[in-house]
């Protein structure tokens, strides 16, 4: 099957999309979750919120196969201008990946407590898994901004991401890289359930709708080429 650049673009785009909106719905649907010091609400919520935390986990992994097709696409983007074998944009490529397995891993351990560890009604392991997952979340941010870091300088050194695109990725790296404040925070605006656990997340996919608004558009006629798969 041959596909143009621009093809491969638009079904990067349409595949990023679904990931904001999949992730976006797997984000919320749960409600909000107990705060790292409100260890007395962890169980209850587990086992009363059962059915939407197992709804939220397939969609969450639902989102991230799109999200590795979106990263695929945009590795194409950032290296069809490339003629020094330097393959700008494999940075972002690995961190997307390594994101993505520690976010699917975190997903696994919140499903494994919901599915039939909580309703046993064992509080310290309940704390532990719960604890396990959200440490497995905050590790991701570090992967996210590699993702983000990688995507701007590749954006930035090829042109293939407008400037404002290329140099909010480093502000949105930085936010995740904060985020990883939640591994030793015991309470307040970066720990478990603060409020920083979704500004970091919510940056991360209005930067990402922004690059599926720019990959939907075509690109210039000498970048155009032909690949095959």
């Amino acid at each position: 099957m041959q596909l143009t650049i621009d093809r491969v673009r638009q079904l990067g785009a349409a595949a990023g999309i679904a990931f904001l909106i999949l992730g976006a719905v797997s984000l919320f649907l749960p409600g909000t979750a107990p705060k790292a010091n409100e260890v007395a609400k962890i169980t209850p919520y587990l086992v009363d919120k059962r059915g939407s935390i197992l709804a939220s986990d397939f969609l969450l992994g639902l989102a991230f196969m799109f999200f590795l097709l979106f990263l695929g696409a945009l590795r194409t983007h950032l290296g069809a201008t490339d003629r020094e074998g330097v393959r700008p944009g494999a940075t972002a490529l690995a961190g997307g990946v390594a994101a993505t397995v520690l976010v699917l891993a975190g997903t696994a351990v919140t499903n494994a407590a919901a599915f039939q560890v909580a309703s046993a009604g064992d509080i310290p392991l309940n704390h532990a898994l719960y604890d396990v997952a959200n440490d497995l979340f905050f590790l991701s941010g570090f992967g996210f901004a590699a993702f983000f870091i990688g995507a701007g300088l590749a954006g930035a050194s090829t042109g293939a991401l407008p400037g404002a695109l290329a140099s909010t990725a480093y502000a949105v790296a930085l936010l995740n890289i904060l985020g990883a404040v939640g591994l030793f925070a015991k309470s307040g605006f970066f720990a478990i359930g603060g409020a920083f656990g979704y500004i970091a997340p919510l940056a991360s996919l209005l930067w990402i709708l922004a690059v599926c608004i720019m990959l939907l558009r075509p690109a210039s006629a000498g970048r155009v080429r032909t690949t095959s798969t």
